[in-house]
C-alpha cells in the first residue's frame, strides 16, 4: 500500500516538473521575441508599367482600358473597403525621350502623388528624362535597395501599420543589366541578392508581419528571388515597350506568391492576403479591368486636359517650322478619284475616309500621336500639316497606302498595289487594333 503511494506521489512531481518546463520554455519562447503570428488581412493593390499612357485612344474597343481618369476613379472605390490596402506601382511609367513624351510624364507623375501610392518602383524608363527631372517633380514614395543615383536619396524599404494592426514591409530591387551604367553615368546598380542581404535584416528589425519585394526584372530573374528567406510575395514589373506581351497570371511556390501587373496600366490588381495563424500565407488575385464601367475622377479629367492643352501648344509650335519646308508630293483623294472613281466611291464609306472627323470628336486634332494614322503623309516630307494648312490630305487616303503619288497623277503607271498591305501594320498595332488580322478586316475596305 505504501509501495503504490509512494509511486502516485512520485509520477505526481515528475509531471509537475515536465509542466514547469514547458510553460517556463514557452515563457522563454516568448521573451525571445517568438509570439504566436498575427491574424488578419490586407488588400494589395499594384499596378505599373503604364509607358506614358494617360488615356487609352479608344480607336478599338478591346482596348479601352486604363487611364489616369479611371485609375483614381477606381481608387476612390476603395475607399469605403472594409480590408485596410496598400498602393504599390512597379515603375517603366514613362516612354520615349520626346517633348510630348516629357510632358507626359510630367502630368503622370502629378497624377500618381494624387493616388497617394505607398510605394514606387524605379524602373529603367522612369530615368529616360535624368534624375533632375524627377527631383523637380512632386515627390512620389521612391523605393530601391539597390539602385544608387548621384545626390538624389531613395529609401531602401519603408514599413506601414495598417488599421487592423499589421505592419506590411516594403523593400525593392532592380535588375542591373536593364539599366545604362558607365564611367559617366549618375546611376549604379548593385547586385540585387547582396543589395536583400544587407537590407532585409534591417527591414526585419521592424518584426513585418508581412514582407512584400516589389522587383523590376525580366520575369525569370524575379521569380529566382523567390527562394530568399523572409520574402513572402513578389510583385515583378519591366516592359520593353508598348507591344510587349506581360503574363499576369499568378505563380505560387512553396507558400510564396509571384505576381505582375498587366501593361499599359490598363488593369489594376487586387490581391487579398490572409494571414494565418501557423503563420502561412492565403492569397487570392482579381484583376480589375479600368474600363468604361469605372468612373473618371473629376481631377484627373482636369489634369489630362491640362496636358492636352501642352500638347496643343507644342503642336502650334511645330507647325510654324513645318510650315517653311511645306511641299506638295501628295496627289490627294481628289485627284485619285478622277480615275479610280469607284474604288473612291467605296472608300469614302469605310471608317478611313472619315478618320480626321473621329479625332474632332474626341479633341485630339492636335495629338502628334493620333495624326500620324488619321491623316495621309503626317510627319512626312509633303504630307499633313494641319486642317487649315493641308485641309485636302486629311484622312486615310489612297496614298497612304499607295505611298505619296503626284508623280503617277502626271504620268500614270502601275506597280504599286502590293505596297499597300505592308502599310497596314504601321497603324493597326496590338495597342490601338489588337484583334487585327488581315484577312478579317481587307473584305471591309476590298477594292
Amino acid at each position: 500500500m505504501l509501495s503504490h503511494l509512494f509511486q502516485f506521489i512520485c509520477k505526481q512531481r515528475l509531471l509537475l516538473a515536465i509542466g514547469s518546463l514547458t510553460l517556463a520554455g514557452c515563457l522563454a519562447g516568448q521573451q525571445a521575441g517568438q509570439s504566436p503570428a498575427k491574424t488578419g488581412e490586407v488588400l494589395i493593390l499594384y499596378s505599373g508599367q503604364a509607358l506614358g499612357e494617360l488615356k487609352p485612344c479608344g480607336c478599338a474597343k478591346e482596348e479601352d482600358q486604363g487611364g489616369i481618369e479611371r485609375r483614381m476613379g477606381y481608387f476612390a472605390s476603395k475607399q469605403s473597403s472594409s480590408l485596410p490596402f496598400v498602393r504599390v506601382d512597379v515603375g517603366d511609367n514613362f516612354k520615349e525621350p520626346s517633348r510630348q513624351g516629357r510632358l507626359k510624364a510630367n502630368t503622370m507623375i502629378r497624377a500618381m502623388e494624387r493616388m497617394q501610392y505607398d510605394a514606387v518602383v524605379l524602373g529603367e524608363k522612369d530615368l529616360v528624362y535624368g534624375n533632375s527631372f524627377l527631383k523637380e517633380l512632386p515627390a512620389l514614395p521612391w523605393i530601391s535597395a539597390n539602385v544608387k543615383i548621384k545626390d538624389w536619396s531613395v529609401t531602401s524599404y519603408k514599413i506601414k501599420t495598417l488599421s487592423n494592426g499589421l505592419k506590411i514591409g516594403l523593400i525593392s530591387v532592380a535588375e542591373p543589366q536593364l539599366f545604362y551604367g558607365g564611367e559617366h553615368s549618375n546611376v549604379t546598380v548593385e547586385s540585387p541578392t547582396e543589395a536583400l542581404m544587407r537590407s532585409l535584416p534591417e527591414l526585419q528589425k521592424e518584426n513585418p508581419d508581412l514582407v512584400i519585394l516589389l522587383t523590376h526584372m525580366k520575369k525569370d530573374a524575379a521569380l529566382g528571388l523567390l527562394k530568399i528567406k523572409g520574402v513572402d510575395l513578389i510583385i515583378n514589373g519591366h516592359i520593353h515597350d508598348d507591344q510587349h506581351l506581360v503574363d499576369f497570371n499568378p505563380v505560387e511556390r512553396e507558400g510564396k506568391l509571384f505576381i505582375q501587373p498587366a501593361p499599359r496600366g490598363q488593369k489594376m490588381g487586387e490581391l487579398t492576403v490572409m494571414l494565418n495563424a501557423d503563420g502561412s500565407k492565403t492569397f487570392h488575385t482579381n484583376i480589375i479591368k479600368l474600363d468604361s464601367a469605372i468612373p473618371s475622377d473629376p481631377g484627373m479629367t482636369r489634369l489630362y486636359s491640362e496636358y492636352n492643352n501642352g500638347v496643343e501648344a507644342l503642336f502650334m509650335e511645330s507647325l510654324k517650322a513645318k510650315r517653311k519646308r511645306k511641299q506638295s508630293v501628295y496627289a490627294t483623294d481628289a485627284t485619285c478619284k478622277t480615275c479610280h472613281t469607284e474604288t473612291h466611291a467605296k472608300w469614302e464609306q469605310t471608317r478611313h475616309g472619315h478618320a480626321y472627323k473621329t479625332l474632332l470628336q474626341v479633341n485630339k486634332a492636335f495629338d502628334p500621336e493620333c495624326l500620324i494614322c488619321h491623316t495621309t503623309g503626317f510627319n512626312q516630307p509633303g504630307g499633313f500639316l494641319s486642317a487649315l494648312d493641308t485641309p485636302k490630305l486629311k484622312n486615310v487616303q489612297c496614298e497612304m497606302c499607295h505611298g505619296p503619288r503626284r508623280k503617277h497623277a502626271q504620268s500614270p503607271t502601275g506597280g504599286f498595289a502590293k505596297e499597300a498591305r505592308q502599310a497596314c501594320g504601321l497603324c493597326h498595332v496590338r495597342n490601338h487594333s489588337p484583334n487585327f488580322d488581315f484577312k478579317t478586316y481587307w473584305p471591309k475596305i476590298a477594292h
